[in-house]
């Protein structure tokens, strides 16, 4: 039986309470390729065989950006961790390749403005994700950017609390988004690959939507042509998920003409426009 070990504050800031189980990779496979040669019918399904069939089937909701997707598959093939930044404005592609990446086993996603309220570090530290999505790290507190910092530089996470500190190793993946990165640490930055990203124009939305609305809706292109161009047009929104949440509940032309009406009757703009 695997025996679990728990992080603890420590007096000693050089204390390590805690060693990724991933750093003992190159021994399992060793033993497990030794337990296969002793028992040629052990099934050899489980975490890694969950991580290929993840990989296999990344990206697949997006339409192009080809290079954009290898620079991902290198970096998720790599042994040892590195990190992407997505930088562009709203109604770009960036969110969708973040989306995409909350698919890989292990992954734990956190609006940077809100890390330290959802307990960022806590969830590091107890649940020791392999890949870690931040959607607007620009907004992430001066500490969160400092821990993030350690982790991706060293591979050790660290926080004091109470003048104890606690330390954890760990191998981790870090994928963020942000609109501007000047407002990143600069040491912080300096760990990603960045890659910049430009708006979405219409005929790219369009296609996009159709992509994910057949495949994650099953909608015909007639129908999600419509929602793009409503979404577009009507609601002035650049954001897919915009599109992929009326697809998944409209069922037919009147219903994304309904659904739309409605949205864009109660939408702030309008509202403010009553007041």
């Amino acid at each position: 039986m695997r025996r679990s070990s728990s992080n603890i504050y420590s007096k000693s800031s050089n204390r390590i309470d805690k060693v990724d189980s991933d750093d003992l990779d190159q021994v399992l496979k060793f033993s497990h390729s030794n337990s296969l040669q002793n028992n040629p019918n052990k099934s050899t399904s489980g975490p890694l065989d969950e991580l290929v069939e993840a990989k296999s089937q990344l990206f697949e909701n997006i339409v192009g950006y080809d290079e954009i997707k290898k620079i991902f598959n290198y970096v998720l093939n790599s042994s040892l961790p590195v990190h992407v930044l997505l930088v562009g404005p709203p109604g770009s592609a960036k969110t969708l390749f973040l989306m995409e990446c909350m698919k890989l086993p292990r992954s734990y996603f956190t609006l940077g403005s809100h890390s330290t309220k959802a307990g960022m570090l806590d969830h590091l530290f107890n649940s020791r994700p392999k890949h870690l999505i931040v959607d607007e790290i620009e907004y992430m507190a001066v500490k969160d950017q400092a821990a993030l910092l350690s982790l991706m530089e060293t591979g050790i996470l660290s926080e004091t609390k109470f003048e104890k500190t606690r330390q954890s190793v760990m191998r981790t993946w870090v994928f963020a988004s942000c609109n501007d990165e000047k407002k990143l640490l600069t040491p912080l930055l300096s760990r990603f690959f960045v890659l910049y990203f430009k708006k979405y124009d219409y005929k790219s939305f369009e296609k996009i939507a159709n992509h994910i609305l057949k495949r994650e809706c099953n909608l015909e292109k007639e129908l999600s042509t419509l929602i793009a161009n409503l979404v577009w047009n009507k609601l002035k929104s650049r954001d897919i998920r915009d599109c992929i949440k009326i697809g998944r509940i409209a069922k037919n032309k009147d219903d994304i003409i309904s659904i739309i009406k409605i949205l864009k009757q109660y939408d702030k703009a309008n509202m403010d426009k009553k007041e």
